[in-house]
């Protein structure tokens, strides 16, 4: 797989999640920041949609490196910010197995993202 397609399958899929975000009867399952928060769940919709739109246009229009390694990072340390407010201040899980194990599947998925952004970031560095 290219950069440039891992580029458009993350840029698809903060859109998507924006969208999702910003949509008040849509739930965003494993990946809501919390459901009685809704301000803070309104501004991360709004600004994964600007990021996602952001790599999306980069595939398309003249963007110089520089710009797009700055774009990937503040979009990976927003991401990293909404898995810290998620899994670890309104989202610790319950004392179960269960709960535990799905707290930690969640966190791993959230992680993947977190890993494929940081790839984009660090191939547009230098």
């Amino acid at each position: 797989m290219s950069v440039k397609t891992l580029q458009a399958i993350v840029g698809i899929f903060f859109l998507l999640l924006g969208f999702v975000g910003v949509l008040p009867n849509v739930d965003e399952g494993v990946f809501a920041i919390s459901n009685h928060h809704v301000g803070v769940e309104m501004f991360f919709g709004i600004v994964e949609l600007i990021c996602g739109a952001v790599l999306i246009l980069s595939l398309f229009a003249f963007m110089r490196r520089k710009t797009i390694y700055r774009v990937s990072l503040l979009v990976f340390l927003f991401w990293i910010a909404q898995i810290v407010f998620s899994k670890f201040v309104w989202g610790l899980p319950q004392q179960s197995l269960a709960s535990v194990m799905n707290w930690l599947l969640i966190l791993s998925v959230e992680s993947i993202v977190a890993g494929s952004v940081w790839l984009l970031a660090s191939t547009y560095r230098k």
